[in-house]
């Protein structure tokens, strides 16, 4: 591909991301896009950036069959939006800049208060239905990843056969 071409693409990619800033701050109600309308915002290349740190920090198993069996210490797994909101609520977390990712298509990552962002984490989520969140310190050294996935538990199945799977690290719950 040429390098025009590549350039191109970028600028599309980035346009994007901005596009769905905006949509984001139309969907959330006024108070919390207010908060997330100040905050800077990251945009390719420099997302990717981030996004693959957090990857290579699991040895790119995240979201793999084996990321359950190789990193139990840092999973939890719950069939419930409720469950998933109380334990995030519950963890204490300093108040500083991190990198909020909303697993969204063509979400940008913004730099955001992370102690804001847990305090109304049920807010945001409930907002993009439920989609992954990811939570990362500016160093990576402690982090929560919010995904959901198909499947149940079978101790606790959920009848619309989702799971949510929190990745945490480097902080208590």
């Amino acid at each position: 591909m040429s390098e025009r071409k590549i350039l191109l693409q970028q600028k599309i990619k980035v346009t994007k991301q901005k596009y769905k800033r905006n949509e984001l701050m139309n969907i959330l109600p006024k108070d919390l896009a207010a908060v997330i309308e100040k905050c800077e915002i990251i945009t390719s290349p420099e997302l990717d950036k981030i996004l693959d740190k957090v990857h290579a920090k699991w040895n790119y198993d995240l979201h793999k069959g084996d990321f359950i069996l190789n990193y139990s210490n840092f999973r939890n797994e719950f069939s419930w939006e409720r469950e998933v909101v109380q334990y995030v609520q519950g963890i204490d977390i300093e108040e500083q800049l991190v990198y909020l990712f909303f697993g969204i298509e063509d979400s940008p990552i913004f730099l955001i208060d992370g102690k804001w962002v847990i305090n109304n984490f049920d807010i945001l989520w409930q907002f993009i239905n439920n989609e992954d969140i990811w939570i990362v310190s500016q160093d990576y050294s402690y982090g929560i990843l919010v995904s959901s996935y198909g499947g149940y538990l079978e101790h606790d199945p959920n009848p619309k056969e989702i799971l949510f799977a929190i990745t945490n690290w480097g902080m208590k719950s």
